[in-house]
C-alpha cells in the first residue's frame, strides 16, 4: 500500500515538473561559472522567461551550491540537476557531491571573504535544504520564476486550460502571489502582495 501511495505522489510531482536536466561536472573551481551558465541557458532554452531578479537569484544560488560542493567534497565529480515547473512558477536546483558533511551557517566576520553562502541562499530561495544520500549529500534550493506569458501550446491544449491561462495572465490568481523572502539587513524591502 505504501508503494502505491509513493508512486502516486511521484506521478503527481512529475505532472507538475515540465522540464528537467541533469549534468556532471568535475570538482574544480572552473565548474562554478560553467554550472551557472548551463543552468541559466537550459532554463531559457525551455522557453522560460527570466527577469533581472530571477536571473540574479538563479545565478547566485547555483554558484553558491556548486562552490560549496567544490570546496567540501572529496570525490572528483559533482552532479547538478535542474527542474522547472512553469505552472507552479518554480525552479529547483540540486547539487550532489561525495561529502557527508551537511552545510551549516557560519558567522562570517566583516572582512571575511567566505562564509556567507548559506545566508545568500536563505535570502534568495523560497526554500532550501540538504540531506545525506547513499553516496554523499544533496543540497537544493527552490526559486521563484516570474509570471510567464500565455503560450500557443496552452491555448491548443484545450479550451479549459486556455481560459484558465488567460484569466491568470490578466490578474485572476488561484494561488497567492509569491512573496520575496525576508533578508535581514537588506536595503530592498520584500515585494508587496498584488
Amino acid at each position: 500500500m505504501a508503494g502505491a501511495a509513493l508512486q502516486a505522489s511521484a506521478e503527481g510531482f512529475l505532472t507538475m515538473v515540465v522540464h528537467s536536466h541533469v549534468f556532471f561536472l568535475t570538482r574544480d573551481p572552473v565548474s562554478v561559472p560553467i554550472a551557472r551558465r548551463a543552468v541559466r541557458t537550459r532554463i531559457v532554452n525551455w522557453g522560460v522567461l527570466l527577469d533581472k531578479d530571477s536571473r540574479l537569484a538563479l545565478d547566485t544560488v547555483t554558484s553558491e551550491l556548486v562552490t560549496n560542493a567544490v570546496q567540501h567534497s572529496d570525490r572528483p565529480m559533482l552532479t547538478v540537476a535542474v527542474y522547472v515547473s512553469v505552472r507552479l512558477r518554480r525552479a529547483l536546483v540540486e547539487v550532489y557531491d561525495g561529502s557527508t558533511a551537511l552545510p551549516r551557517r557560519r558567522q562570517a566576520g566583516m572582512d571575511a571573504e567566505s562564509g556567507r553562502g548559506l545566508e545568500l541562499v536563505e535570502c534568495l530561495a523560497l526554500a532550501h535544504g540538504a540531506e545525506r544520500t547513499e553516496r554523499g549529500k544533496r543540497v537544493w534550493a527552490e526559486l521563484a520564476l516570474p509570471e510567464q506569458p500565455v503560450t500557443r501550446r496552452q491555448i491548443l491544449a484545450g479550451p479549459r486550460r486556455a481560459v484558465r491561462a488567460v484569466l491568470n495572465a490578466f490578474g485572476r490568481r488561484d494561488r497567492p502571489p509569491i512573496r520575496a523572502p525576508y533578508c535581514p539587513g537588506s536595503a530592498r524591502p520584500a515585494i508587496p502582495a498584488r
